[in-house]
């Protein structure tokens, strides 16, 4: 059953998301999740892929493990971190500098 949102005609509801990045020696994967503990259960899977490659002792518990490996991999370049954004829709503010309009092909703002 459809339900009203009572909200005027064009309106668009501004979603925040994750947007988590994982740092590496090949370079840098970055994804976005709706929630922060998917990015958070992103970064325990590759703790947990990764732990027998960079360590010899047992990992710690599920809970740790994601904290304590990039802890450790700090000095080795391998970082993780999450940041929350939102989803900006429309048309950009021309005023706001640090969202400048999008440039055209001949390297004109449009």
């Amino acid at each position: 059953m459809p339900t009203s949102t009572n909200q005027p005609s064009g309106y668009i509801a501004r979603q925040t998301v994750h947007v988590a990045i994982y740092e590496h020696a090949h370079g840098m994967d970055v994804r976005v999740f709706t929630d922060p503990e998917q990015a958070a259960s992103w970064r325990t899977r590759i703790a947990r892929e990764w732990w027998n490659d960079a360590f010899d002792a047992a990992p710690p518990p599920p809970d740790e493990i994601g904290s304590e490996y990039f802890e450790r991999m700090a000095d080795h370049g391998e970082y993780f971190s999450t940041m929350t954004c939102r989803i900006e829709c429309g048309d950009p503010d021309p005023t706001d500098l640090a969202n400048p309009a999008p440039e055209t092909e001949d390297g004109g703002a449009s």
